[in-house]
């Protein structure tokens, strides 16, 4: 793999909305030799319109590609109303993941503490208590782990369990 239209190709043919368990696995096979421009071509699938395009450009640096710090700012950048529910959660579980450590992702998820979305809600407490040691995100995750019918209940005792 050596053009930027080659990667883009490779990134299109891979995502679809009827994934199969290694389709993930498969495009990072097919993108593992492109050096950088597979960043630039993970960018470039983030700013696209196209959910299923987005969906697999975070699950590609969820997996495979996480230390590519660079791509931060444009995950940061589908953590918006305007953006798709299923996007912008997999954007604030992308963060975690990457372990985004810039400042600029606290007024990002600040509000999402107030979330009606449970897992949104507990993924921005998770990066705001990592980040900053936020109290407001500290309450979230206890008030979630104390719920023993909450499915995420165990999900925020162990972003706790990790920070402390």
């Amino acid at each position: 793999m050596t053009t930027f239209d080659e990667i883009k190709n490779v990134l299109w043919m891979y995502s679809t909305n009827e994934q199969h368990p290694t389709q993930v696995d498969e495009a990072a096979a097919a993108l593992w030799d492109g050096g950088d421009l597979v960043i630039d071509g993970l960018i470039w699938g983030l700013q696209q319109d196209d959910i299923d395009l987005k969906l697999l450009a975070l699950q590609l640096l969820q997996e495979h590609f996480a230390d590519a710090k660079r791509a931060l700012a444009a995950v940061r950048s589908l953590i918006s109303d305007e953006e798709d529910r299923l996007v912008r959660v997999t954007a604030l579980n992308t963060l975690h993941v990457m372990r985004d450590t810039s400042d600029d992702i606290v007024p990002l998820l600040t509000p999402r503490l107030e979330s009606e979305d449970d897992f949104e809600r507990v993924i921005s407490a998770a990066n705001l208590w990592r980040l900053c040691r936020c109290e407001d995100a500290y309450l979230v995750l206890r008030r979630e782990a104390a719920r023993e019918e909450s499915p995420l209940a165990g999900m925020a005792q162990g972003y706790l369990d990790a920070a402390e």
